[in-house]
């Protein structure tokens, strides 16, 4: 039988290919993962927030389904690949998975850090994509450092030789109008650290942070607070605005309410001390406020970051750009 001739074979490829192309359109062949290249300072929860703005255990079984070449999530390296079900797959229904109590995962941490589950027994090793609940507790020694994010990307990490307690996370399915979605509570008791609250649904989360001897009150900004062993706390803005309210370590609200505003300590005659809750300072954007080991704040004014302190707010920056970059 005589071979085709070339103008036949060419004609023959066309047809062939054409025949091909419903399959390929149609979504009989196309890529369901987004592939990510771990990095430094990468974990499987920190790549997750990234990519689909949430992480939880759910979601942790079905990456660890798609990563079955991975033996243990928990210990990936720069170099390795990952994969992520693309958004717009139809299975699984990431949407549905967002469904869960709101939990803090700790999505990077160098150095060594430690963690009290309900703030009993024995502080232990911790390892990435710790989820961590109300009453626990983590600690930064000596050179280490640790992030922990909620799932609407809200940010706090922990400098060296801090000491963080978790006092309450809540989360409203449904909001009402004026109701924060999300409400979350921490106890910094020794060091410094990164706050970045964000919003979520387009409304604000509420986050309240209380030192010794104050209680900063937040709904979407970025700031520091150093901690010292003496409890004299420096809280410095770098976005927003955030409200210092006296008493955090005294004689805490049994309910934390909206800040009221409320006047100056004013002198009184006798020895009777100045009431530490009678005052608020409203600290803005590249200000700070220095609340003494008595409970007694200044006023705002100016700062400049120098060091280790600039170092640490370079890195929280960058930290916190990367984190954004798949939005």
């Amino acid at each position: 039988m005589p071979h085709p001739s070339p103008h036949t074979r060419n004609r023959l490829l066309v047809i062939t290919s054409l025949a091909l192309l419903p399959f390929i359109f149609s979504g009989s062949v196309r890529v369901s993962h987004k592939k990510f290249t771990v990095r430094r300072g990468d974990t499987a929860s920190y790549l997750a927030l990234r990519y689909y703005g949430f992480f939880n255990d759910s979601l942790l079984t079905v990456l660890k389904k798609a990563n079955a070449h991975i033996a243990d999530l928990n210990l990936i390296y720069p170099g390795d690949s990952l994969l992520f079900p693309i958004r717009s797959a139809p299975e699984p229904r990431l949407e549905q998975l967002r469904t869960s109590a709101m939990q803090a995962v700790l999505t990077f941490h160098d150095g060594p850090v430690k963690y009290r589950r309900g703030g009993k027994g024995e502080f232990m090793p911790v390892q990435p994509n710790l989820f961590l609940a109300p009453n626990d507790e983590i600690e930064t020694r000596e050179k280490a450092r640790a992030e922990l994010v909620l799932d609407n990307r809200s940010v706090i990490r922990l400098a060296a030789n801090s000491r963080l307690k978790i006092t309450k996370l809540l989360r409203q399915e449904k909001p009402r109008a004026k109701a924060q979605p999300v409400q979350a509570e921490f106890d910094l008791s020794l060091g410094s650290l990164w706050t970045r609250v964000t919003k979520i649904f387009n409304r604000q989360p509420k986050v309240d942070v209380k030192f010794p001897t104050a209680i900063a009150g937040v709904q979407g900004t970025i700031y520091r607070a150093t901690v010292a062993a003496d409890s004299a706390t420096n809280v410095r803005v770098y976005e927003g605005t955030v409200e210092v309210r006296g008493g955090g370590g005294l004689t805490r609200p049994q309910r934390i309410g909206p800040p009221q505003r409320v006047p100056p300590p004013q002198q009184v005659p006798g020895p009777q001390p100045i009431g530490l809750e009678a005052w608020v300072r409203l600290v803005r954007a590249n200000q700070q406020v220095v609340i003494g080991r008595d409970g007694r704040p200044s006023e705002p004014s100016g700062f400049t970051d120098q060091g280790a302190e600039l170092d640490w707010v370079r890195w929280n920056q960058q930290r916190d750009l990367d984190l954004d970059a798949e939005r």
